[in-house]
């Protein structure tokens, strides 16, 4: 998953809210799915693919509070797939934020798309969170 880190993971990844195999929705859209990888490190890659709206934002915030509280120094979420989001799923990234940040840890996001990310930069949260173009470059900053 990430051949060009130094990083190596610590069990296998493994999917919360995913439907299966399948790979696109009729539309071309992948469902949503997250992938969680635990590093060595102590860091951790939480993938999302598919739309974060009210819908899943629930599990996108729970998963990454569990994350960090299980221990996460540093919780990457990789954004590469992700297809939409909303206000509630900039709300999960700041809930997760505040969480790390209480106990010391750190939250990065990875990949969005350039129509995604300007919606990030416009709110300003990248000030607060950052963004990297991709997931070796977050685990490394």
């Amino acid at each position: 998953m990430f051949s060009n880190c130094q990083e190596q993971p610590v069990s296998p990844p493994h999917r919360r809210g995913c439907p299966g195999n399948r790979p696109t929705t009729s539309s071309g859209i992948r469902p949503f799915c997250i992938h969680v990888t635990r590093l060595h490190s102590g860091h951790v890659v939480l993938a999302v693919t598919g739309a974060v709206d009210w819908a899943t934002t629930g599990a996108l915030r729970a998963t990454a509070l569990e994350e960090i509280a299980a221990g996460a120094r540093k919780l990457v979420l990789d954004f590469s797939y992700l297809s939409f989001w909303d206000s509630s799923g900039m709300g999960a990234v700041a809930s997760a934020y505040r969480s790390a940040t209480h106990v010391g840890a750190s939250v990065a996001l990875a990949g969005l798309s350039p129509t995604l990310e300007k919606t990030y930069r416009l709110t300003g949260m990248d000030r607060v969170v950052p963004l990297h173009r991709d997931v070796c470059t977050a685990l490394t900053a």
